[in-house]
């Protein structure tokens, strides 16, 4: 068979992708991002009000950053939101969700397996040695080598290898033609070989990106100070600390004080409150994240499919939305991805609320009087957007259909801990999920049958997402994406809920345009009037 001829190079910005921004992507970013009225900040030529310093600013992080290793985590809304700010990738994907250039200014695929990348000429690390193709080998040999054990290596399914062309050109190799390799590469960030080898990159940083951290203990306040000699574009914030503040009252406390300048995931129930303060901007969005209640198929009663369609059953989602998240969402479709992404299944349904048909489900699978169904829904505190409050919403509707729950809340670290590390998951877990690709074939990932987040071992789901994978043309690969999104909704691996809303709070004069997929990157930000 022909290989199709290569494609030309991209010249500072990527070609159109047809994943570059999708239809819920096109009306967030447009009319269906919604700013509070006359809240638009200064005029220009004002200066910021209560403002010392212009260059500042003062994030609040509803969790603590766990690592300085970007390479070693998968956490966009704590540790990459501050670690794509020191380390540079091949490209980045901008805030209108497009895919653009970074360390690599043009890319094209010479064969259907093999990508090559130009890189800047002036890329440079902080400590001034360059940022060449073989920086760029080494941090993919780093990524692929088994016993690194890197968190982001899932990011990568299909990639084999880099290889150096000359200095300032590297390919990358893939087993099978990969549509979702540029977004994955907006993952990768590039340490120095040199310096990794001197020093432990899960407490210590240094990258080649527009910031550098002056100040980091684990699971404390983060400091960063912008880089007088960045080799790309100079960011106008020059300061910025990252303040942990795990508590939501705390986190909108700090915004009417003014101690905090941009909190990110906010609870819909405070919106109201945080409207009527005229020194705040709020912009509301739909995210990539989908929330759900994961179940465990591999033991216990969800074994069971007739269990997991009846609490699927059991549950309004619709009045959950409507009371917990003031209507900032709509109920799932019973999808496990939103319409971000490449790859979504138009015409699906979700469950509707039938609580008697959740108890006859029940009694088919031999719960009822005398031998009552008895769960454990873990959540964690303070992680997830109203996520306490919806599950104790969700732990009273499934009692009316004669579930007994028992919530476990437990911190996040411990939560992570038994589900990953200890494979401790209990019968349900709260949690919302989101793939940095905005591709279907990373978040369904997350769901085959070897993948340590699933707990559900389904062949032909499993089989429909590894044939999308190797599939080059989107309709075909479509096709098996649709496959498996229709298996997930009939075989209920989760609870489907929603899509989690994205609530932002900026102080008045902060110019800055909330993103859908969890980035708070402080190099997207200036405060109106400042100079420079």
């Amino acid at each position: 068979m022909n290989a199709p001829a290569p494609t030309p190079p991209t010249p500072g910005l990527s070609a159109p992708h047809p994943w570059r921004l999708t239809r819920r992507g096109a009306l967030g970013l447009g009319a269906g991002l919604a700013l509070t009225p006359a809240l638009a900040g200064c005029l220009p030529g004002d200066t910021p009000r209560g403002r010392a310093d212009a260059s500042r600013v003062t994030i609040g992080l509803s969790a603590a950053v766990t690592t300085l290793d970007p390479m070693n985590t998968t956490s966009v809304g704590t540790d990459l939101s501050v670690l794509s700010s020191v380390y540079s990738s091949l490209v980045t994907r901008r805030p209108d969700l497009a895919i653009g250039p970074d360390a690599a200014t043009s890319w094209r695929r010479v064969e259907p397996t093999r990508w090559r990348f130009t890189l800047h000429r002036k890329a440079a690390f902080a400590d001034g040695s360059p940022l060449d193709a073989d920086v760029v080998v080494w941090n993919v040999e780093r990524l692929l080598n088994a016993a690194n054990a890197l968190r982001m290596t899932s990011n990568f399914p299909s990639l084999k290898a880099a290889r150096k062309v000359d200095q300032h050109t590297v390919d990358l190799l893939t087993t099978t033609p990969d549509a979702d390799l540029l977004g994955a590469l907006s993952f990768l960030y590039l340490l120095s070989p040199r310096w990794a080898a001197r020093h432990r990159p899960a407490t210590q940083a240094m990258g080649s990106g527009p910031y550098e951290i002056t100040d980091y203990s684990p699971g404390g306040t983060v400091e960063l100070r912008a880089r007088d000699d960045y080799w790309g574009r100079k960011p106008a914030i020059r300061r910025v600390t990252y303040r942990i503040t795990p508590s939501e009252p705390a986190r909108v406390s700090g915004l009417l004080s003014g101690e905090l300048d941009a909190v990110a995931g906010l609870d819909p129930q405070d919106l109201d409150r945080l409207r009527a303060d005229r020194a705040l901007r709020i912009q509301r969005l739909d995210t990539t994240r989908m929330a759900f209640i994961k179940l465990n198929t591999l033991k216990g009663p969800m074994r069971d499919v007739r269990v997991r369609r009846a609490v699927n059953y059991a549950v309004d989602k619709r009045a959950i939305t409507a009371s917990l998240l003031k209507n900032t969402v709509r109920p799932s479709p019973g999808q496990l991805l939103t319409d971000y992404y490449s790859g979504y299944t138009d015409g699906l349904s979700g469950y509707p609320h039938d609580p008697d048909r959740a108890r006859a489900l029940l009694r088919e699978a031999g719960y009822g009087k005398g031998h009552p169904l008895k769960v454990t829904l873990r959540v964690p505190s303070g992680q997830y957007v109203a996520g306490e409050l919806v599950v104790q919403a969700v732990a009273q509707q499934l009692s009316e259909a004669g579930v007994s729950v028992r919530i476990d809340s437990v911190p996040f670290t411990v939560y992570m801990q038994k589900y990953l590390q200890e494979k401790a998951m209990p019968d349900m877990q709260y949690i919302t999920q989101a793939w940095p690709t905005l591709a279907a074939g990373g978040l369904y990932g997350l769901f085959v049958s070897d993948s340590p987040y699933a707990y559900w071992d389904d062949q032909e789901f499993t089989a429909a997402v590894a044939e999308a994978r190797r599939t080059e043309g989107r309709t075909a690969r479509d096709a098996l994406y649709a496959r498996a999104a229709r298996r997930a909704r009939d075989q209920a691996p989760v609870l489907f809920l929603f899509p989690q809303p994205g609530v932002y709070a900026t102080a008045e004069g902060l110019n800055w345009r909330a993103r859908p997929d969890d980035w708070v990157r402080p190099a997207d930000m200036s405060w109106k009037g400042a100079a420079g």
